[in-house]
């Protein structure tokens, strides 16, 4: 994962996307303002996990500086 950053409103978006196109393939009737409401409202929800994992993850990558190096740049 290259880009570390990555913006919720990015993020929301990217999964409505795939959750409508999802939704698309199968074979149900087009959707309507409630089902729709019922996905900007569920992506919302996943977007704060999933953007809570993308932070945690990108803190466990960072190299971890050692007690020692941070103590001789200290002095």
């Amino acid at each position: 994962m290259e880009n570390k950053k990555v913006s919720k409103k990015a993020l929301r978006s990217l999964l409505k996307d795939s959750l409508q196109q999802s939704i698309g393939h199968l074979e149900l009737p087009k959707p309507n303002k409630k089902v729709k409401k019922i996905i900007s409202r569920s992506t919302r929800k996943m977007e704060i996990e999933f953007s809570y994992l993308l932070k945690k993850e990108f803190k466990r990558s960072k190299p971890k500086k050692a007690k020692s190096e941070t103590a001789a740049q200290a002095a």
